[in-house]
Protein backbone atom coordinates (compact mmCIF):
# COMPACT_ATOMS: atom_id res chain seq x y z
CA UNK A 1 0.00 0.00 0.00
CA UNK A 2 2.79 2.46 1.16
CA UNK A 3 4.42 1.64 -2.15
CA UNK A 4 1.17 2.32 -4.32
CA UNK A 5 0.98 5.49 -2.58
CA UNK A 6 4.44 6.60 -2.98
CA UNK A 7 3.95 6.19 -6.82
CA UNK A 8 1.05 7.67 -6.87
CA UNK A 9 2.52 11.39 -5.01
CA UNK A 10 5.16 11.18 -7.16
CA UNK A 11 2.56 11.37 -10.45
CA UNK A 12 0.38 14.18 -8.46
CA UNK A 13 3.67 16.51 -8.01
CA UNK A 14 5.19 15.52 -10.81
CA UNK A 15 8.59 14.37 -9.05
CA UNK A 16 11.17 11.27 -10.71
CA UNK A 17 10.32 8.20 -9.74
CA UNK A 18 12.65 5.71 -8.26
CA UNK A 19 13.10 2.00 -8.55
CA UNK A 20 13.42 0.77 -5.67
CA UNK A 21 10.95 1.81 -2.49
CA UNK A 22 12.17 4.80 -0.09
CA UNK A 23 12.85 3.29 3.76
CA UNK A 24 12.00 5.47 6.26
CA UNK A 25 14.77 6.69 8.50
CA UNK A 26 13.64 7.94 12.25
CA UNK A 27 16.61 10.23 12.35
CA UNK A 28 15.43 12.09 9.24
CA UNK A 29 11.69 13.19 11.11
CA UNK A 30 12.00 16.42 12.13
CA UNK A 31 10.06 17.39 15.38
CA UNK A 32 8.54 19.75 17.26
CA UNK A 33 8.32 20.48 20.95
CA UNK A 34 7.97 22.48 23.89
CA UNK A 35 10.28 22.47 27.47
CA UNK A 36 7.91 24.03 30.45
CA UNK A 37 10.43 25.86 32.56
CA UNK A 38 9.77 26.22 36.68
CA UNK A 39 11.90 29.13 38.13
CA UNK A 40 12.12 28.71 42.05
CA UNK A 41 12.59 32.64 42.17
CA UNK A 42 9.77 33.25 40.07
CA UNK A 43 7.09 31.87 40.87
CA UNK A 44 4.65 34.11 39.07
CA UNK A 45 6.08 33.47 35.73
CA UNK A 46 4.59 31.31 33.29
CA UNK A 47 7.35 30.51 30.47
CA UNK A 48 8.14 27.35 27.95
CA UNK A 49 10.68 27.09 25.23
CA UNK A 50 9.77 25.53 21.82
CA UNK A 51 12.46 23.81 19.94
CA UNK A 52 12.55 21.95 16.56
CA UNK A 53 14.73 19.35 14.92
CA UNK A 54 15.61 16.24 14.19
CA UNK A 55 15.97 13.71 16.91
CA UNK A 56 19.53 13.96 17.29
CA UNK A 57 19.32 17.53 17.57
CA UNK A 58 16.45 17.32 20.08
CA UNK A 59 19.01 15.76 22.87
CA UNK A 60 21.50 18.65 22.53
CA UNK A 61 18.51 20.96 22.73
CA UNK A 62 17.66 19.32 25.85
CA UNK A 63 21.16 18.98 27.39
CA UNK A 64 21.64 22.93 26.76
CA UNK A 65 18.40 23.97 28.38
CA UNK A 66 18.59 22.15 31.47
CA UNK A 67 22.22 23.30 31.56
CA UNK A 68 21.16 27.13 31.23
CA UNK A 69 18.00 26.27 34.00
CA UNK A 70 18.93 23.18 36.26
CA UNK A 71 17.82 19.70 36.19
CA UNK A 72 14.67 19.85 38.24
CA UNK A 73 13.52 22.85 36.72
CA UNK A 74 13.09 21.93 32.89
CA UNK A 75 10.71 19.10 31.04
CA UNK A 76 9.47 18.60 28.35
CA UNK A 77 5.45 18.63 27.97
CA UNK A 78 4.64 18.21 24.11
CA UNK A 79 6.64 16.65 21.66
CA UNK A 80 5.20 15.47 17.79
CA UNK A 81 6.50 14.94 14.71
CA UNK A 82 6.02 17.31 11.94
CA UNK A 83 5.91 18.22 8.19
CA UNK A 84 7.88 21.21 8.47
CA UNK A 85 9.19 22.03 12.16
CA UNK A 86 10.34 25.40 10.83
CA UNK A 87 7.13 26.43 9.46
CA UNK A 88 4.77 25.24 12.75
CA UNK A 89 7.23 27.24 14.75
CA UNK A 90 6.37 29.89 13.08
CA UNK A 91 2.66 29.34 13.48
CA UNK A 92 2.86 28.91 17.04
CA UNK A 93 5.60 32.04 17.62
CA UNK A 94 2.31 34.04 15.40
CA UNK A 95 -0.08 32.57 17.11
CA UNK A 96 0.96 33.49 20.67
CA UNK A 97 2.88 37.16 20.18
CA UNK A 98 -0.63 38.01 18.48
CA UNK A 99 -2.03 36.73 22.29
CA UNK A 100 0.11 40.10 23.19
CA UNK A 101 2.87 37.23 25.01
CA UNK A 102 6.56 37.98 24.88
CA UNK A 103 8.29 35.90 21.91
CA UNK A 104 12.14 35.70 21.53
CA UNK A 105 13.57 33.49 19.19
CA UNK A 106 12.23 30.14 20.73
CA UNK A 107 10.74 31.26 24.42
CA UNK A 108 7.40 31.92 24.65
CA UNK A 109 6.45 34.21 28.09
CA UNK A 110 3.16 34.55 29.64
CA UNK A 111 1.97 37.76 30.75
CA UNK A 112 1.68 37.68 34.42
CA UNK A 113 -1.89 38.03 34.34
CA UNK A 114 -2.43 35.13 31.95
CA UNK A 115 -4.52 31.99 32.64
CA UNK A 116 -2.00 29.53 30.38
CA UNK A 117 -0.81 26.34 32.09
CA UNK A 118 0.93 23.62 30.50
CA UNK A 119 -2.09 21.83 29.69
CA UNK A 120 -3.81 24.70 28.52
CA UNK A 121 -0.53 25.45 26.35
CA UNK A 122 -0.11 22.06 24.97
CA UNK A 123 -3.75 22.02 23.75
CA UNK A 124 -3.16 25.18 22.54
CA UNK A 125 -0.68 24.24 20.26
CA UNK A 126 -2.59 20.84 19.32
CA UNK A 127 -4.99 22.77 17.84
CA UNK A 128 -2.54 24.43 15.90
CA UNK A 129 -1.21 21.40 14.87
CA UNK A 130 -4.07 19.61 13.76
CA UNK A 131 -5.07 22.90 11.97
CA UNK A 132 -1.92 22.91 9.84
CA UNK A 133 -2.29 18.88 9.44
CA UNK A 134 -5.69 20.39 7.84
CA UNK A 135 -4.06 22.54 5.69
CA UNK A 136 -1.95 19.98 4.20
CA UNK A 137 -4.22 17.50 3.65
CA UNK A 138 -6.95 19.97 2.14
CA UNK A 139 -3.58 21.19 -0.19
CA UNK A 140 -3.17 17.73 -1.52
CA UNK A 141 -6.99 16.92 -2.36
CA UNK A 142 -6.92 19.40 -4.58
CA UNK A 143 -3.97 18.59 -6.37
CA UNK A 144 -5.29 15.22 -6.44
CA UNK A 145 -8.95 16.45 -7.67
CA UNK A 146 -6.84 18.78 -10.41
CA UNK A 147 -4.65 16.00 -11.20
CA UNK A 148 -7.85 13.26 -11.74
CA UNK A 149 -9.94 16.04 -13.77
CA UNK A 150 -7.11 16.74 -16.08
CA UNK A 151 -5.49 13.64 -16.42
CA UNK A 152 -8.34 11.35 -16.89
CA UNK A 153 -6.99 8.12 -18.93
CA UNK A 154 -10.05 7.11 -20.37
CA UNK A 155 -9.81 6.40 -24.01
CA UNK A 156 -11.70 7.94 -26.47
CA UNK A 157 -15.22 6.75 -27.32
CA UNK A 158 -15.61 4.69 -29.99
CA UNK A 159 -16.92 5.87 -33.62
CA UNK A 160 -19.64 4.02 -35.20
Amino acid sequence: MDDKLEKYWRRLFYMKSVAEPTSLDADTIEYFGIFSIDEPNVAAQKRWYIYYGLRLERLKVLERIRKKYGNRNVREIFQIATFSGVGFHKVVREYFSNLKWFTSRNQLEAPLNSYYNDERLVKTVSDLHNKEQKRIFDYIMIQHAWFERYNDQKPPPAKH
